[in-house]
């Protein structure tokens, strides 16, 4: 058996954030923002990956000296020199693959095999829908055959529907790509110049200025980053008042804090610009095993433990309890006192952690 420490930050502040995060998961109507991190660990490339790549087949395909707007530039110069612009970055790489660039973004981003188990766990959780800027679709194939959900993009005749509907009762889990999908290389959207379809297209405005007002967002593996993105929830806060009202955080981000030091600081920016509660897991690994943890925690926790108690409970009890990776062997027999209530719990738990421990024996994570 193999136990650790407390997978989220132990601090008075985070430990509330993360009881009133169960308690906006626990209510079915939340939403699900996934970012590229939840999906790299099926082999899909990040931002910094996939610049790499686009910059390694302009060489490929143009050499070294390449030109943008008339203006001569190199390959390197590109990587080096506009680092902080990014999305300048893909424009200039993008107009240098021409034609070559919408094939290549459908390779890179199409269908890969596999069973990711903080995957498997995020679309377990009660989310009334799953909203991603990533261009696979890593998220459907993580559903059942049985239970796979509507798959749509902005730019499809489906997304007005959605922007009016999502909250409806009988309107069923949808996930929706806001960047566009890696099968309509065309309508993604990764550029200087594909962002301009934020204020060029009535659908994409709309749905930012209903989404961030209307509905309650829980974003994982998102870097906060991408102020496009985000200026509807600042646009939002600013609307609503701002910090001259204070208002209770409609929006939550799980997301990891290198140093713990820096809480106040990180919770600080995202609270007063995005109205956004973050609830700040350790990553002492640094290959963010803490997140597989915490996603395993929230699942037992939605249906299990109070907000209160949540709040209150030292982490570190909590781990000693759920993150056990157990080894093949006996299992020890329930206590005499056991209700059948707490024997299916356990049974569920015990499932929860076969499938993990299946999954970390075939990636190497489990020796």
């Amino acid at each position: 058996m193999l136990r650790g420490g407390c997978v989220i930050i132990d601090s008075p502040r985070n430990r509330a954030a993360y009881g009133q995060l169960v308690d906006v998961v626990r209510s079915g109507h939340s939403l699900a923002f996934a970012g590229a991190g939840v999906t790299k660990p099926l082999g899909y490339p990040n931002w910094p990956e996939l610049i790499e790549r686009l910059a390694l087949e302009v060489r490929h395909a143009r050499g070294e000296n390449i030109e943008s707007n008339g203006q001569p530039i190199t390959v390197q110069q590109v990587l080096r020199e506009c680092k902080q612009s990014p999305l300048v970055q893909a424009q200039v790489l993008k107009e240098n693959l021409g034609e070559g660039y919408f094939p290549l973004m459908a390779q890179l981003f199409g269908s890969r095999e596999g069973v990711i188990a903080s995957i498997a766990d995020l679309v377990e959780l009660p989310f009334k829908h799953l909203l991603t800027s990533n261009y696979d679709t890593g998220l459907e194939q993580h559903h059942s055959p049985s239970a796979q959900p509507h798959s749509i993009c902005l730019h499809d005749a489906a997304a007005p529907q959605f922007i009016t509907n999502y909250a409806d009762d009988g309107y069923t889990r949808r996930i929706v790509h806001v960047h566009g999908r890696y099968d309509s290389p065309q309508q993604i959207i990764l550029t200087e110049d594909d962002y301009g379809i934020y204020v060029r297209s009535p659908v994409f405005q709309q749905f930012w200025n209903t989404i961030p007002v209307g509905a309650r967002l829980v974003f994982f593996g998102f870097s906060f980053e991408d102020l496009d993105l985000l200026y509807g929830f600042r646009h939002a806060r600013m609307a609503l008042g701002g910090n001259a009202q204070p208002l209770e955080p409609r929006h939550f981000g799980v997301m990891a804090l290198p140093d713990p030091d820096r809480e106040s600081v990180v919770t600080l920016n995202l609270l007063i610009r995005y109205g956004i509660q973050p609830v700040f897991f350790l990553n002492r690994t640094k290959n963010f095993a803490e997140y597989g943890e915490l996603l395993m925690r929230l699942r037992r926790d939605i249906s299990g433990l109070s907000a209160e108690r949540l709040a209150d409970e030292h982490p570190a009890a909590v781990h000693e309890q759920v993150f056990e990776i157990v080894e093949p062997g006996g299992v020890a027999p329930p206590p005499a006192e056991a209700t059948p209530e707490a024997l299916q719990v356990g049974v569920e738990h015990l499932k929860q952690i076969t499938r993990r421990n299946i999954v970390r024996r075939q990636t190497g994570d489990l020796e």
